[in-house]
């Protein structure tokens, strides 16, 4: 603890620490706004100051290498318009900045610069006497640099001590809005500033959006192309083009090939505006599926009517079309603007409703452009250059995220389509299963019919002639005979067998040979059975017949035969092979029995050798006809040769 004599003097010092303390922050602030102070009035007093700007007309005639005019000058303020002062006027224009320099031949004076907005159409800067900068053509096809910022630093030995001149000359038109923008005379780096800005609305916006326009064009012309249902694209597509060259009219610095003036070239920009707002119309209306194809042709005709107004009309009556040109389409972009605004209010779709809200930026920039350029309020920025890029980034999202749902659609109609395609596929190779599997038992049971009618009417028949002529043998039979019937079966059985095996007999040489072995077994039966048989055949085959139809006719002769040994109880019998047309043979078995009803006994149960000869003629691509009647029955069987080919020979 302190002694507490000692507390006096502490609080003695603390109170005068305070004071101190106090005093020192107030001559410190004192000090500091003084600094500022002076600062501020050393800028303020340094800083360049305009004393006037005066403008005059150049004489008629006189070219731009001619001097400023001597009198004549008149007081104007900044920005200067010609069709203040001069409507109509096309030439040059001098204008005369003078002003002061307060600090001159002081060391603090800061090195001077001055910006100007623009100079519409072109011109050249002078400084006193000495060129600061000229356009490349202050003749047609005039330099543009309507839309170009300029900054230049005034070197101090170039400048006098008390009044220095600003000379600039203006070529241009009245029609171009021609004149001199603002003129700022400030320190270097406030007129460095005072540029940086004016250029970045200027030149840099305007170029950024002539690069989204390229960008999104080419995007929405390949997604039309590749859907051409989608023609909201392609309005979009076309618009963002003419939007394109529209608005190369604020980068461009020289009039460009093949226009030959400043004129030429208006008349092409606002060709384009036209075709612009008319496809921004067709745009809005299709995305917000609305059709108006009355509207759409008066849109269009209008649209021609103007462009042709533009292209033909002569000076004056020109200026007055542009200007009727401009108002009449910014009023009609405002238009479907508004429209299409209460169109998604109505419809309240997510797409319509964010449609909506950029078509209101672009409404709210158009109307204020459009009363700037017409020079109803006074502003020194557009809206569109800053609000059109992000505008138009907007509406291709929006776009773009209709067609990503689309193509979710489709891809989901893809799943689902694919899901069913492997259902269909797999109920398909079932499907195709079952009927392979019906396909073979269908071939068994065809090779079983095949064999069923072979035996009949092969092997039965040997049989039936076999019966019928031990039956009508008047005496016993030898063993030779017995031997030789056996033989005759056990051929037809090899014969039958070889057949399916996959093997074929070769074809004989001649008709004569092929019906040798029949006419031999079956002549001495039908001598026995007191039947008369004639035989007839021509000296070679007609066609050339293949194996296969040559066995088929031979199966179906010896069923004939058979049949007529069984149930004809003929007393005449006649086979004949004749040649039936070019390319085909006709088998002909005749008898004079008691015939039968063709049609009653195929239907019937016993009906299985006339059905079995059907049936063959069929698998060799023949016909069969059968008549039968109480005078005896004809069968006729007609084959054609095979055609050559890839299969046949």
């Amino acid at each position: 603890m302190p002694h507490q004599e000692h507390l006096p003097q502490a609080h003695r010092f603390l109170a005068h620490a305070r004071r101190f303390r106090s005093a020192f922050a107030w001559l410190a602030g004192l000090s500091l706004w003084w600094l500022f102070a002076h600062a501020a009035w050393a800028a303020e007093g340094c800083a360049p100051r305009i004393d006037s700007v005066r403008a005059v007309r150049a004489a008629a005639g006189s070219g731009p290498e001619a001097p400023p005019p001597i009198d004549g000058w008149q007081p104007v303020t900044l920005p200067h318009h010609w069709n203040e002062h001069w409507p109509g006027f096309e030439g040059t224009v001098w204008y005369r900045i003078d002003w002061q320099r307060p600090c001159a031949g002081r060391d603090d004076e800061p090195q001077l610069g001055v910006a100007f907005d623009y100079l519409s159409m072109a011109g050249a800067i002078s400084l006193n006497d000495n060129l600061l900068w000229r356009d490349a053509s202050l003749v047609e096809p005039l330099s543009r640099s309507w839309n170009t910022p300029r900054v230049f630093f005034l070197p101090g030995a170039a400048l006098n001590a008390s009044t220095n001149t600003l000379w600039v000359q203006v070529v241009g038109g009245s029609m171009h809005g021609s004149g001199l923008g603002r003129v700022m005379l400030a320190p270097a780096d406030e007129a460095v500033a005072y540029y940086d800005e004016r250029r970045l609305f200027g030149r840099v916006l305007p170029a950024v959006n002539i690069v989204i326009s390229i960008t999104l064009g080419c995007f929405f012309v390949v997604l039309w192309l590749m859907r051409r249902q989608e023609t909201a694209y392609g309005w979009y597509a076309l618009s963002a083009i003419a939007w394109l060259v529209f608005a190369s009219n604020t980068v461009i610095t020289t009039v460009p090939w093949p226009f030959a003036s400043t004129e030429a070239w208006s008349r092409w920009i606002t060709a384009w505006m036209v075709l612009y707002v008319s496809c921004f119309c067709m745009f809005m209306w299709h995305f917000g599926d609305q059709r108006f194809p009355r509207l759409a042709r008066v849109l269009w005709a209008v649209a021609v009517l103007a462009v042709a107004a533009i292209a033909l009309l002569p000076q004056p009556a020109l200026s007055l079309a542009t200007l009727a040109v401009f108002i009449t389409y910014s009023l009609l972009f405002m238009a479907v603007c508004v429209q299409f605004i209460l169109r998604a209010l109505d419809t309240k779709k997510a797409e319509h409703l964010l449609l909506a809200l950029c078509a209101f930026g672009f409404l709210v920039a158009a109307v204020h452009d459009a009363l700037m350029i017409l020079r109803v309020i006074d502003d020194r920025f557009g809206y569109t250059v800053v609000t059109a890029p992000l505008i138009m980034i907007g509406m291709s999202l929006i776009l773009a995220g209709g067609f990503t749902r689309s193509l979710r659609r489709v891809e989901s109609f893809n799943d689902d389509l694919e899901r069913e395609v492997r259902g269909a596929r797999t109920e398909l190779a079932d499907t195709l299963s079952r009927e392979h599997r019906l396909e073979l038992d269908n071939v068994r049971l065809n090779e079983r019919l095949s064999v069923a009618h072979d035996l009949h009417d092969g092997l039965g028949s040997s049989l039936v002639r076999s019966i019928a002529l031990v039956e009508q043998s008047g005496e016993a039979l030898q063993r030779p005979q017995y031997l030789s019937m056996f033989k005759s079966l056990r051929d037809d059985l090899r014969q039958i067998i070889d057949t399916h095996s996959g093997g074929a007999a070769p074809v004989a040489a001649t008709p004569t040979q092929w019906l040798a072995p029949m006419r031999h077994r079956f002549g001495r039966l039908f001598e026995e059975m007191g039947m008369r048989s004639h035989w007839q055949t021509p000296v070679a085959w007609p066609c050339g017949l293949s194996a296969r139809q040559v066995l088929g006719l031979t199966r179906l002769l010896e069923e004939a035969l058979a049949n007529v040994v069984k149930h004809s109880r003929a007393q005449t019998l006649r086979v004949q092979l004749l040649a039936d047309g070019e390319a085909g043979v006709l088998l002909s078995v005749e008898d004079d029995g008691v015939g039968f009803d063709a049609v009653a006994v195929a239907s019937s149960i016993g009906g299985l050798g006339l059905r079995s000869m059907q049936a063959r003629m069929t698998r060799i691509g023949g016909t069969l006809q059968i008549d039968a009647g109480a005078g005896g029955t004809r069968l006729e069987a007609r084959v054609q040769a095979p055609v050559a080919g890839p299969g046949n020979g």
